[in-house]
């Protein structure tokens, strides 16, 4: 049998080796496809959990809860009664790389409800600003209802909250268990001690209080 002429056998190498990329370039889709989140997941933000006492590290910060209380009044100037109680989270805030603003902090309880922090309290925050390297102390005050303590987390991010969590997709994201079994919530209820709120800063709110 006569062997190919050269211009020939060139051509077919040139078939084999596209079909092989073409081959290999369909591999590499189901690999991406199988490992790469597609449509609405890969909106999704990036979640780090933790607990009370645990600093969650994040990209851009440190998050840790430091304290977590419920009382009926937050003390300042003025006063601020709660309709229901006041659920009020004392946190320590690290920039880690960067100067960074951090203006998602709301409560999320066991049914996956949502809080926003409440400004209703003279000192209370709603967000933060953060100095690299500086630790940055805030206490975020959130008026809820009673089926709102057990199980309640505190969910901190650098976007705003929305209802389609648009300004945090893709984002890391600190959640935090608060803690609060669903045992502890009648005696939590029903304490009636004011809590007194000091302004966002440098100083610990346990020290400020002081």
């Amino acid at each position: 049998m006569a062997g190919l002429a050269p211009a020939g056998a060139a051509h077919m190498r040139r078939t084999v080796a596209s079909a092989a990329l073409v081959i290999a370039a369909m591999g590499l889709g189901r690999l991406i496809n199988d490992h790469v989140p597609l449509g609405d997941s890969a909106d999704r933000p990036f979640v780090s959990t933790g607990e009370v006492g645990r600093p969650v590290v994040l990209d851009y910060a440190e998050v840790t809860v430091t304290a977590v209380h419920v009382t009926p009044t937050v003390m300042g100037n003025p006063a601020s009664a709660s309709g229901g109680r006041w659920l009020v989270v004392d946190t320590e805030l690290l920039a880690r790389t960067r100067p960074t603003l951090m203006s998602g902090f709301f409560l999320v309880d066991a049914q996956d409800h949502r809080w926003i922090a409440s400004t209703r309290g003279s000192e209370c925050a709603s967000s933060a600003s953060l100095s690299t390297g500086v630790r940055h102390y805030a206490s975020f005050c959130f008026d809820v209802p009673r089926r709102a303590l057990g199980g309640a987390r505190l969910v901190a991010t650098r976007g705003a909250w929305t209802s389609h969590e648009s300004e945090f997709r893709r984002d890391a994201v600190a959640d935090v268990d608060l803690g609060i079994a669903g045992s502890e919530v009648d005696d939590l209820w029903a304490q009636q001690e004011p809590l007194d709120v000091r302004e966002s800063g440098p100083v610990p709110p346990g020290e400020a209080r002081r």
